[in-house]
């Protein structure tokens, strides 16, 4: 959530975080005084007082002090300056907390939240020591023979790979390699590798997968099925201009983008259903 600033240059870490919690506060709470500090960071009274002179001194006119509620307040000018103020920073602490329960990015960060719930994923399961041993393949240039389990063969078989990279579709975590048996940079998703033995030294190079170092843009736009008001709300969601919006990816994860878009190509669904659709795709690299 930090924002880069010429506001922190001169700041020790622990001072930009209890500035940054002063202004998240501010921000998404409407106020903040000196036990929230003095709580958060287990700090002393004076070096509280400090806190909140550094934060009026750095961002002056941000914020006034209510005597009757002993609390802090943004003016109506406030606009922060060590946070951003999109709603995304404070959902993803939301996220973070129902993951993790108190791990947030600034312990306290969040005082009196909403009632707020989050769908759970499905645990997709990875063995710590079958990641271990990959990670050990990529470090030190090496190849493996993995037993996997591809739901296109009825059964696991032994197919030997030179894995290079780490990749996730939001759901489920894939080593990147090439495949000694297809001869090409395939997907292996984590958890179907049931077995990993016979490490030997590869000559193949990460530089050598072309759709894993190929940068490409994707245009999407509203399905042009959908009504003009559905259009616009559409373009609202995505942050569209001019009715439409850029996402950079590399060109070997294009698939899982478009089945997270909910485009599956040469399948027709309702616009409802399908609510973009990609207009082009060109290469930045």
């Amino acid at each position: 959530m930090q924002k880069e600033s010429h506001h922190i240059r001169d700041l020790v870490w622990s001072a930009v975080q209890r500035l940054q919690f002063i202004e998240f506060r501010l921000l998404w709470e409407g106020h903040v005084n000196r036990s929230d500090l003095i709580e958060t960071f287990s700090i002393s009274v004076p070096q509280s007082t400090l806190d909140f002179r550094e934060y009026m001194e750095r961002a002056p006119g941000n914020m006034d002090y209510d005597k009757r509620l002993r609390h802090y307040f943004p003016t109506p000018t406030f606009k922060p300056v060590f946070i951003s103020d999109r709603a995304e920073g404070y959902l993803s602490q939301l996220t973070t907390l129902a993951v993790s329960g108190e791990n947030q990015s600034i312990p306290g960060l969040l005082g009196a939240t909403p009632s707020f719930d989050i769908l759970p994923a499905p645990e997709r399961r990875v063995d710590s020591i079958t990641l271990q041993q990959l990670l050990k393949s990529m470090r030190e240039g090496l190849s493996v023979e993995i037993h996997y389990q591809s739901l296109s063969s009825p059964n696991p078989s032994w197919r030997r790979i030179s894995p290079h990279s780490l990749a996730s579709d939001g759901l489920r975590w894939h080593v990147r390699a090439y495949c000694h048996r297809k001869e090409e940079f395939r997907d292996f998703v984590l958890g179907r590798i049931m077995d990993i033995r016979d490490a030997q030294a590869s000559v193949i190079s990460a530089t050598a997968d072309m759709e894993w170092n190929e940068i490409i843009k994707v245009t999407i736009s509203p399905n042009p099925a959908l009504t003009a008001d559905q259009h616009k709300i559409i373009e609202r969601d995505y942050s569209m201009t001019q009715g439409r919006t850029e996402i950079s990816v590399r060109k070997s994860l294009l698939f899982y983008l478009k089945r997270r878009l909910g485009i599956d190509d040469g399948a027709e669904k309702p616009p409802a259903a399908q609510q973009v659709v990609i207009v082009n795709i060109e290469s930045t690299t």
